[in-house]
């Protein structure tokens, strides 16, 4: 084993040079070791050397968080907003104090003792959430080292968003959410088939409804007017005198049977939609109406043939048609405009008139639609064409149809 000595030990000075003689001798007497310096000479007593085997203690002096200190006896809390830590500790020894050696390691982040030398303060910073133990062991000068050494618990709070129960929460949370999507999507989905049920079944009743006008109009007028035609037939035919009176008669009836069927085959689907295009179509069909209806019929349309594919014609027809009898029938307006407008690929139809107008609750629309299926046919071909559908009204105010089409939803 061998032993350092220093000026605090008494060492006059560090160089231990004898020039021709030896640089240090032993006494045979006492035994005692001499040593010659540049100073003067120094003595040793070999007996007087004690092997250091005592362990220095170590304590834990001071730890400062966000180098405020704070207590520690009962283990430290770090809190999610401090962000340095700093623990000062010592080797408590009368021999040597300066040449005390530490190590520590932190339980539950470091595998393996960290060597700290003679340094007496541990530095971390943001440490991540968790319990730790913090501890420090010391050599003293003889490099027999106290393993119990010191030791503090530290807690390392976690930020709320990163708890267990703010997780939990967000689950519950996510999943209520979740729920409420979903239920309200069912709710939707079911309103939506409701809504396409109650369509499909005033589509079917419309339709029946159509039926039964054309078998009355058969029934009625070109039946009793082709009944008529057979009747003069046969009168003619028993009486051998002049019969130019029965064919006049033949020949008159026959022309109002033929116009009958012209407006019936017209009503179901009107030929000038086929031979003249949209455009004449529905010009020629607000013409027969301003002509039989007493109402002073003003409009102003743009050439929109070309802007809808074949087969979404007749709905955009059907719309005006439908806006058109409502007024007739419904409105008691003696004044109505219609005006469709084309720009690019914009279309904007609207429909006014100074009638009794109504309230566009729901209830007041079921109302309004229950002839010829009415506004819900406007608004289901309106929805087929992809158009946004507005209609303004109240009581004794009239009422406005607009409606707005882009042909790229078409």
């Amino acid at each position: 084993r061998s032993v350092a000595y220093g000026a605090e030990d008494g060492m006059l000075d560090a160089e231990c040079n004898g020039g021709t003689q030896p640089a240090g001798f032993k006494s045979k007497r006492d035994g005692r070791l001499w040593f010659p310096t540049q100073k003067g000479v120094v003595v040793i007593d070999p007996k007087s050397v004690s092997a250091g085997i005592q362990p220095t203690n170590v304590v834990i002096e001071e730890i400062l968080i966000d180098r405020k200190t704070v207590s520690h006896q009962y283990g430290i809390e770090i809190l999610p907003a401090n962000d340095s830590l700093e623990i000062r500790y010592t080797g408590l020894s009368f021999v040597k104090p300066e040449q005390i050696k530490f190590k520590y390691k932190l339980e539950g982040l470091d595998e393996d003792w960290i060597d700290a030398g003679t340094q007496r303060t541990a530095y971390f910073s943001h440490l991540p959430p968790g319990d730790y133990v913090f501890r420090v062991a010391a050599a003293n000068v003889d490099g027999v080292w106290n393993e119990q050494g010191a030791t503090v618990k530290i807690s390392v709070k976690p930020p709320f968003y990163r708890t267990f129960w703010f997780l939990a929460l967000c689950i519950i949370g996510a999943f209520g959410l979740v729920t409420i999507v979903f239920n309200s999507r069912i709710r939707n989905l079911e309103k939506a088939h409701a809504a396409q049920e109650e369509f499909s079944r005033r589509l079917l009743a419309s339709q029946e409804q159509e039926r039964q006008r054309i078998a009355a109009e058969l029934h009625d007028s070109l039946g009793q007017e082709l009944l008529i035609i057979k009747n003069w037939a046969l009168l003619g035919l028993r009486n051998k005198t002049d019969s130019s009176e029965q064919l006049g008669e033949i020949s008159e009836t026959a022309s109002q049977a033929i116009d009958e069927v012209r407006e019936i085959a017209y009503n179901l689907r009107p030929y000038h939609l086929d031979e003249l295009g949209l455009t004449k179509a529905i010009e020629s069909m607000l013409d027969r109406v301003s002509k039989s209806a007493k109402i002073a019929f003003a409009s102003e349309i743009d050439l929109i043939d070309g802007f809808f594919p074949k087969e979404a014609q007749i709905n955009f027809y059907r719309i005006v048609q439908e806006c058109v009898n409502n007024i007739v029938k419904h409105s008691g307006a003696t004044e109505a405009d219609v005006k469709i407008k084309r720009s690019d690929s914009i279309l904007r139809l609207s429909v006014w008139d100074n009638g009794q107008g109504f309230e566009t609750d729901s209830l007041a629309l079921k109302r309004a639609g229950q002839s010829g299926f009415g506004l819900a046919g406007i608004s289901e071909r309106a929805r087929i064409l992809g158009g946004k559908l507005v209609i303004n009204s109240g009581n004794g105010q009239g009422t406005v149809v607009n409606l707005t089409i882009n042909s790229k939803d078409l």
